[in-house]
């Protein structure tokens, strides 16, 4: 019976993408072409999380946690109890990126919310006639709120969605859309592998003047699993495989490592391919016990390319 729900909701985690797929483009040899930039909402992609973006953002499978409000709602019904995180990400040409999100487990659900802020550099406006500058100081940005449910239906399955209010600040007008993730995790019962699914941003095509641009929906299917030691140990390591399909880009594939040392200290890392920055990444964590409430302190270090200097993400987080 547990396949056969698991089953089913891999299959509508699926027919959610179906369509935004069916849009691409095809060469000579029926290979999807990239369609690099055709999306809006570019923010969505800004990895949220410096524990996820240190392990090359291979996290889809990566049960349990308050990071997987950013990556797979499906996983956040493996949390205990309460969880909240924090995060500042220093971005490319001077942006920032803040992020937060708080969840709680009541009985077998699990309700949560997120909130994703971006913002931009202040810049001087220009127009034709005074391109050198006219004084004024203009500044947009973009905002998501989420609301988030988690179900765990066994001891290896759960799934989850979260529904998002999405604004974007053009200065010269504003727009606003609704937007979904849905997901699902397991254990497949070898070992500690669990694999998992999951479709981010799928919604509505936003107008700008007479243009519509669609959201950036991805489609994640990782594995992720212990080759040392097990998840609760003083001592473990993790590794994780993850492949992403984009509207607005090829097939991408992550891989990432996590281990924990005396339960206190993590070391991570991870690679990228197909990305056009962020290819590599480093990062640690350090957690502390406070009589079985803990808090936590992640950083990590991504490649910003040859023209970006490395983006960097600080987050604090913890259970209550």
């Amino acid at each position: 019976m547990n396949k056969r729900i698991l089953l089913v909701l891999m299959l509508v985690v699926g027919l959610m993408t179906g369509p935004a797929f069916a849009q691409s483009d095809f060469g000579e040899y029926g290979t999807i072409l990239p369609v690099k930039g055709q999306s809006s909402l570019a923010f969505l992609k800004i990895g949220a999380s410096p524990r996820a973006v240190a392990m090359g953002e291979a996290f889809v499978a990566m049960n349990g946690g308050i990071d997987a409000s950013f990556y797979n709602p499906g996983a956040l019904g493996f949390v205990s109890g309460g969880e909240y995180a924090l995060t500042y990400t220093r971005w490319l040409v001077n942006s920032g990126l803040y992020s937060g999100a708080l969840a709680y487990k009541w009985g077998g659900n699990t309700f949560g919310v997120s909130i994703v802020s971006f913002v931009p550099e202040e810049v001087e406006e220009t127009t034709i006639f005074q391109a050198t500058g006219t004084g004024r100081m203009i500044q947009g940005g973009d905002t998501a709120i989420g609301f988030m449910f988690a179900r765990q239906m066994t001891d290896k399955v759960s799934w989850g969605v979260q529904a998002r209010w999405i604004q974007e600040d053009l200065v010269l007008k504003t727009t606003s859309t609704f937007q979904f993730d849905l997901g699902i995790s397991a254990y497949t019962g070898y070992r500690s592998l669990r694999i998992a699914a999951a479709a981010r941003n799928v919604g509505t095509e936003i107008t700008v003047e007479t243009e519509q641009f669609s959201p950036p929906i991805n489609f994640n299917f990782g594995l992720a699993g212990e080759v040392y030691g097990e998840q609760g140990d003083p001592t473990y390591l993790t590794l994780a495989a993850e492949t992403i399909m984009a509207t607005d880009y090829g097939q991408r594939w992550n891989f990432g490592g996590e281990l924990w040392i005396s339960n206190m200290l993590a070391l991570r890392g991870g690679y990228k391919v197909n990305y056009d920055v962020e290819d590599y990444s480093l990062g640690a964590g350090l957690k502390y016990d406070f009589g079985g409430r803990d808090i936590r302190v992640d950083l990590s270090y991504s490649d910003g390319g040859v023209y970006f200097d490395a983006p960097l993400r600080l987050a604090v987080s913890g259970s209550f």
